[in-house]
């Protein structure tokens, strides 16, 4: 019985655990990132957005000002941890063997780890901002978070994906190709008479 070959070159999986490994480690910097610093860049400019308006503010007395800011607190961490979590979920997936159900879901990943993906998390607190009458609020780039946040985002982890992604391509092909042959019909060998 021929043993199916499901096996990639010394090479390829060698290139493809750098590559895991070095977008592991840029990832881990985005997530500490939004856990320790996108909470308050939120903060910083919802309370920009508040002191812009002073006749709206003067509105609010003391201790309600500061439920408000507790609540817009609560609000904007918990849009940071589950921004936080979800990349964490995302991250898991590249730990995976399963090379080529991976590979479909790259372009997935791929597009929660952008700047447009996560700016996104001030949503939250603008419909507290709008409630009270106050301006929404938009983060204006990776570096109004930090400018660490920033080099990672932009100019580590993107190149980074797309060399991982490449090669798990490769791989994932590889392994197709390797098990279309072993789906193949063997042909019979023919009896000596």
């Amino acid at each position: 019985m021929r043993r199916m070959p499901n096996h990639l070159e010394p090479m390829l999986v060698k290139d493809l655990t750098e590559a895991k490994a070095a977008l592991a480690r840029h990832g881990i910097v985005i997530l500490r990132s939004i856990e320790a610093e996108l909470g308050p860049a939120i903060m910083a400019e919802a309370k920009a957005s508040m002191y812009s308006s002073p006749g709206r503010l003067a509105k609010l007395d003391e201790d309600e000002l500061d439920r408000f800011m507790e609540e817009l607190r609560v609000v904007a961490t918990r849009s940071a941890t589950d921004l936080k979590e979800l990349h964490t979920r995302l991250l898991s997936k590249l730990g995976t063997d399963y090379i080529v159900e991976l590979v479909k879901e790259l372009d997935g990943i791929g597009e929660n780890f952008t700047w447009e993906r996560i700016a996104r998390a001030v949503g939250p607190v603008n419909g507290m901002l709008d409630e009270k009458g106050f301006r929404e609020i938009a983060l204006t780039g990776p570096e109004s978070v930090s400018d660490n946040f920033g080099l990672e985002l932009q100019e580590r982890w993107p190149p980074a994906f797309v060399r991982f992604k490449d090669l798990a391509g490769k791989a994932a092909d590889v392994l197709r190709e390797q098990a279309k042959d072993a789906d193949r019909p063997r042909p019979k060998k023919a009896r000596k008479g």
